[in-house]
């Protein structure tokens, strides 16, 4: 996701009590599918994710699906609007974007149908994430959260108080006798919800505003983490070894080594602004961020309070990142590890990436 977006201590869960129905009231038109491009490796892609396929979003609907980057192909889907995020569970497979959009997939992303479309709310969806193919999630700009407990037949909007510091969930509780006035004011007080990812039981949740937020019951309650950041972060991750990373504006990177808030930065001298967190082999993780930037980190010393000396701007990066080199100037937005390259995502198509 583009770094813009990519920008219940209360009440906890305030939840609308309208159901939105998989025939949603103003489509996409199906007789205006998404443009099919000749050059769509090289348009603006969002995200990528692997199952049986590997299946990428971007621009205009795109939609990419294949079993090696060589096959890759771009499917029909009813929809022209940007697509954001992707993911899949088994034969099912979710898209969502711009327009508050969701497209769902039950045949390994050879037909898609709409599941809903929301272009009154000129908000879009950042994020999607199921753990089953029945229970899913997704959010996006101003808070905007849905959930769906029937594989997207029908979504519930929900509103989450909890994942806001202090002072804003103390000005709510002033007004919480004043019902339509507390949704509104939420509503308004929300942050952009840019990234969701799910490990152990726990599903986790970056956004805007230093917003980081773990859930034990699948986003229905939250705890919000205390950090001293007030940027955007772009992605939150656990690793196999229990560790928490997140990503953010500027090149910053927080690590915990579990869910206490006690968050640590690590240094990176970077100064743009970092995507995604793609877990790789062995004890490597791989950061990408805009202008080419990728970092790989090692996680056996990311605990290490020790740093490279300094270069030639007076920087000492952390001594468990490295800066890995390529010819890539535009953001990268997500990637997967397959082998010894990264197959990534960018703003000007897929590309390759040796990890040396």
């Amino acid at each position: 996701m583009i770094s813009n977006f990519r920008m219940l201590l209360l009440v906890g869960l305030v939840a609308s009590s309208a159901t939105i129905s998989a025939n949603p009231a103003n489509p996409a038109n199906p007789a205006n599918p998404a443009y099919q491009a000749p050059l769509v490796n090289e348009s603006l892609l969002l995200d990528i994710a692997i199952g049986d396929k590997i299946f990428i979003v971007g621009e205009r609907g795109h939609i990419l699906t294949g079993t090696t980057q060589q096959n890759l192909t771009q499917v029909s889907v009813p929809t022209r609007t940007t697509l954001t995020a992707v993911t899949i569970v088994g034969a099912n497979a979710w898209a969502v974007g711009h327009d508050a959009s969701i497209l769902h997939s039950s045949d390994g992303g050879h037909s898609w149908q709409l599941q809903l479309s929301m272009p009154e709310l000129d908000r879009p969806f950042l994020d999607v994430l199921f753990k089953d193919k029945k229970s899913g999630v997704a959010v996006g700009a101003y808070g905007l959260f849905y959930r769906t407990n029937d594989g997207g037949a029908t979504w519930q909007k929900e509103l989450h108080a909890s994942v806001l510091p202090k002072d804003d969930i103390d000005y709510l509780d002033s007004i919480k006798d004043e019902p339509a006035f507390y949704e509104e004011e939420l509503s308004f007080i929300l942050p952009h919800f840019n990234r969701l990812s799910y490990a152990n039981g726990k599903l986790y949740m970056a956004g805007e505003a230093g917003m980081l937020a773990v859930s034990k019951d699948f986003g229905r309650s939250w705890l919000r983490f205390d950090i001293a950041y007030k940027g955007s972060f772009f992605d939150v991750q656990e690793t196999q070894s229990g560790q928490l990373i997140a990503v953010g504006l500027r090149g910053n990177i927080f690590l915990a080594n579990d869910d206490s808030q006690e968050w640590n930065k690590l240094q990176t001298c970077v100064t743009t602004s970092l995507n995604s967190i793609i877990d790789g082999k062995n004890n490597n993780i791989y950061i990408t961020g805009n202008n080419g930037v990728l970092l790989s980190l090692d996680k056996t010393k990311v605990s290490v309070k020790e740093y490279y000396p300094a270069n030639d701007e007076g920087c000492s990066i952390h001594i468990s990142i490295n800066k890995l080199e390529n010819d890539l100037s535009d953001s990268i937005l997500n990637g997967l590890v397959i082998n010894d390259a990264m197959l990534a995502v960018t703003a000007s198509g897929i590309k390759q990436i040796e990890l040396k």
